[in-house]
Protein backbone atom coordinates (compact mmCIF):
# COMPACT_ATOMS: atom_id res chain seq x y z
CA UNK A 1 0.00 0.00 0.00
CA UNK A 2 1.35 3.41 -0.87
CA UNK A 3 1.19 6.23 1.97
CA UNK A 4 1.04 9.87 2.04
CA UNK A 5 2.37 11.62 5.12
CA UNK A 6 1.08 15.78 5.31
CA UNK A 7 1.59 17.92 7.68
CA UNK A 8 -0.30 21.44 7.46
CA UNK A 9 0.90 23.76 9.95
CA UNK A 10 -0.20 27.93 10.20
CA UNK A 11 -3.84 26.70 9.12
CA UNK A 12 -6.88 25.26 11.02
CA UNK A 13 -7.92 21.97 9.13
CA UNK A 14 -11.27 20.33 9.67
CA UNK A 15 -12.46 17.37 8.50
CA UNK A 16 -13.66 19.23 4.85
CA UNK A 17 -10.33 20.71 4.20
CA UNK A 18 -8.36 17.66 4.92
CA UNK A 19 -10.62 15.10 2.78
CA UNK A 20 -10.25 17.73 -0.09
CA UNK A 21 -6.26 17.82 0.46
CA UNK A 22 -5.98 14.18 0.20
CA UNK A 23 -8.60 14.22 -2.95
CA UNK A 24 -6.21 16.16 -4.81
CA UNK A 25 -3.24 14.15 -4.32
CA UNK A 26 -4.91 10.85 -4.28
CA UNK A 27 -8.12 10.79 -6.32
CA UNK A 28 -10.07 7.65 -6.22
CA UNK A 29 -12.81 6.22 -3.92
CA UNK A 30 -12.44 6.78 -0.85
CA UNK A 31 -13.32 4.18 1.11
CA UNK A 32 -12.70 4.70 4.80
CA UNK A 33 -10.93 7.45 7.18
CA UNK A 34 -10.79 8.59 10.85
CA UNK A 35 -10.24 11.55 12.36
CA UNK A 36 -9.27 10.51 15.64
CA UNK A 37 -12.96 11.07 16.97
CA UNK A 38 -14.71 9.46 14.51
CA UNK A 39 -14.60 7.25 11.93
CA UNK A 40 -16.00 5.58 8.89
CA UNK A 41 -17.50 2.71 8.31
CA UNK A 42 -18.60 1.70 11.66
CA UNK A 43 -17.77 -2.08 10.79
CA UNK A 44 -16.77 -3.94 14.27
CA UNK A 45 -16.60 -7.38 12.79
CA UNK A 46 -13.71 -6.27 10.82
CA UNK A 47 -11.45 -5.72 14.24
CA UNK A 48 -8.31 -7.55 14.02
CA UNK A 49 -6.56 -7.12 17.72
CA UNK A 50 -5.76 -3.51 18.68
CA UNK A 51 -6.99 -2.54 15.10
CA UNK A 52 -10.10 -0.92 14.96
CA UNK A 53 -12.34 -2.26 12.10
CA UNK A 54 -12.61 0.94 9.87
CA UNK A 55 -8.55 0.61 9.74
CA UNK A 56 -8.85 -3.30 9.16
CA UNK A 57 -11.26 -2.56 5.99
CA UNK A 58 -9.17 0.42 4.46
CA UNK A 59 -6.62 -1.60 4.93
CA UNK A 60 -7.91 -4.69 3.12
CA UNK A 61 -10.02 -2.52 0.59
CA UNK A 62 -7.70 0.60 -0.22
CA UNK A 63 -3.98 0.87 -2.08
CA UNK A 64 -3.43 4.16 -0.80
CA UNK A 65 -2.83 4.99 3.08
CA UNK A 66 -3.40 9.55 3.27
CA UNK A 67 -2.54 11.08 6.72
CA UNK A 68 -2.83 14.48 7.30
CA UNK A 69 -2.03 15.87 10.56
CA UNK A 70 -4.72 13.83 13.00
CA UNK A 71 -6.93 12.61 9.74
CA UNK A 72 -6.27 9.13 8.10
CA UNK A 73 -7.69 7.93 4.63
CA UNK A 74 -8.21 4.95 2.81
CA UNK A 75 -8.47 5.34 -0.71
CA UNK A 76 -8.83 3.00 -3.68
CA UNK A 77 -7.21 4.72 -6.13
CA UNK A 78 -7.45 3.47 -10.10
CA UNK A 79 -3.54 4.84 -10.70
CA UNK A 80 -2.08 3.15 -7.75
CA UNK A 81 -4.16 0.02 -9.23
CA UNK A 82 -2.47 -0.04 -12.44
CA UNK A 83 1.14 0.40 -11.27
Amino acid sequence: MKEVKVKIEGLELDFEKAKAIADILVGGTLIAWSDGKRSYPDVVCCSIDDKPGWMVYGETRGNVKVEINNYTFYYLSDEEAEH
